[in-house]
Parts: structure tokens; sequence; C-alpha cells
């Protein structure tokens, strides 16, 4: 696997670069791209934020690390959410420890800055000898150039962070919900774990979508901190050119790696959101046909379950 993944990223990087420094060969056979570039880089801020010539140089080099930025962020979140699910629960808990042990944590966490955070806990566990034992078998796997233990300890900080907000939205949208659902699924015969899974849960989930959305462009933002212990990502990749060639035209191209994700992922939650509102108003854009389905939130008496449902077939 470390081979491998070393190999294939070298000689993709390679390929990028060779491809890179043709298109600059071809660009300068113009004379017009030539004059157009000297007229540029005659300005101050267009030259140190914006030169062209350094954006075309530099783009291979950002671009390795934009693997590493996706899958911090997408895995980061992903696994964030079954623990803050267990951290809403923990904190909607009848136990009374359970509550104070959850809300410690998302007042820990959620009270101190992410590279506080990522300081203390990705420096600090390889200093603890039960994790450098953990680590010892996987010492030599390597993925796009980054250790096992360096993925771990990110995806850690990463999941450990997003999960202490995602507990708050989970809680907050669990209890939108009237409490007539659940004491109507419960007058069907549900159990309490089944009436939230089948009942709660999948509300929830319609309603909290955006904020979950927004949560993970945030998440994807914050990987930019890992350049603080060298983890080989968009920013660090985009700090080393720029101190390479003295020029801060690298921050701006990864600045737009960040945007290549984020813009259409706040579009996404722009649409969710208007779609929530229709439903939730009733009203339909002009030449839209009104395919809503029923509201949920009705009255008890009104609720449809599955287990509705098969006790009517059976009848």
């Amino acid at each position: 696997m470390s081979v491998a993944s070393v190999h294939s990223s070298t000689t993709s990087f390679i390929g990028t670069a060779n491809a890179s420094t043709a298109l600059l060969e071809w660009l300068n056979s113009f004379e017009v791209w030539v004059n157009f570039a000297e007229w540029w880089e005659s300005f101050d801020l267009l030259r140190v934020f914006f030169s062209p010539i350094v954006a075309i140089e530099s783009f291979p080099l950002v671009l390795q690390g934009f693997p590493i930025t996706l899958i911090l962020g997408f895995v980061g979140f992903f696994l964030a959410i079954p623990f803050g699910l267990m951290l809403a629960f923990m904190k909607m808990s009848k136990i009374a420890p359970f509550r104070w042990i959850s809300t410690f944590y998302i007042d820990i966490i959620r009270g101190t800055p992410l590279l506080l955070q990522i300081l203390i806990i990705y420096m600090g566990l390889p200093l603890l000898g039960f994790f450098q034992a953990a680590m010892e078998p996987f010492s030599n796997v390597t993925m796009l150039g980054v250790t096992f233990s360096a993925w771990f300890r990110a995806l850690l900080i990463l999941s450990a962070n997003s999960s202490a907000y995602l507990a708050e939205i989970f809680r907050a949208g669990i209890q939108s919900i009237p409490k007539g659902q659940m004491e109507a699924a419960r007058s069907l015969g549900m159990k309490a774990p089944a009436a939230m899974t089948f009942v709660i849960l999948p509300q929830t989930i319609r309603r909290i979508l955006p904020t979950c959305m927004s949560e993970f462009i945030l998440l994807l933002k914050d990987t930019a901190l890992f350049a603080m212990v060298a983890m080989g990502e968009v920013m660090l990749q985009a700090r080393q050119e720029a101190a390479r060639v003295f020029n801060m035209t690298p921050l701006t191209v990864a600045a737009l790696f960040y945007l290549v994700v984020t813009i259409p992922a706040g579009r996404l939650v722009a649409m969710l959101e208007n779609k929530l509102a229709e439903q939730d108003s009733g009203s339909v854009r002009p030449g839209r046909k009104n395919k809503r389905e029923p509201r949920l939130d009705v009255p008890s008496t009104h609720v449809v379950t599955h287990k509705e449902n098969i006790l009517r077939d059976i009848r």
C-alpha cells in the first residue's frame, strides 16, 4: 500500500508538472500572452497575489494536497455523525451522569479553538506509550505520502470536533419534533427505540440537513489548520510554494481549490433550505406542479406509520 501509493502520487505529480511547464511554453510562444503578462505583472497587487505565471507553475504542487484535504473533510465529517448522534442522546438522557459527560465534552470542544485541539492531540498522542504500541504495526503504512498515524490523529481530531457541533444540531432537531409524534407511535405499540428510529429521526434529518451541510463546509475549511503540523494538504503545499517563489499567488490558487467544493455545497444548502421552506409553507414556484407529500407534523391522531399500514393489511 505504501510503495504503490507513493509511486502513484509521484507519477501523477510529475505528469501534472510537465503539463504545467508545457502550457507555459506554449503560451509564451504567443506575443499577445507575453505582452499581457508583462502588463499584468506591472501592478504590484496583481503580481503578488494574482500572477498568472506563478499560478500555472504552482498549480501541480497545490493539486497534490487536494486529495488529502478532501479525505480529511469527507471522512472526518462522516465519522462525526454517529458520535454526534450518541452525544445528542446522552444530553437528552434522563440519566444524570450521561447528561453531565455529554455537556462537559460539548462545552470543552466548542469552547476551545480547533487549532489548540490539533496541537494538543496531534502532538500529544505520540508521547503516550499505548498509542505508540498501537501504531507500531502500521509504521510502514502510508497513503498519499501521509503516515497511518498522522491520518488517524487528524481524522480523530476532526471527527471529535465536528461531533460536538453535530450533537447540538441533532438535539435541537429532535426536540423540535412535536411530542405528539412519539406519543402516537407509542400508542400504536411501538417501543421507544423503534419510534425514535422510524418516526422521529426521519423527520429530524429532513429539518437539520441544511445545517449539517453548513457544518461540513466549515469542517472542510478547517482542514487548512493541519498545515501547522506539516500535514501535506492544500494549505501547506501552497505556503511552501509561496515561500519558495516569494509570491502569495499559490495561496490564491489554494483558495480556488476550496471554492471548487464549498460553492457547490453552499448552493446545495440554499436549494435544500428553499425546498423545505416551500414544503412547510405549501407554496409552489410558478410552472411547478405541487408534488408535496403530506406533512408529518400533524396532530397525533393522524400519524400514519409503517406499523399501522401493516395492521391495516392484516385486517
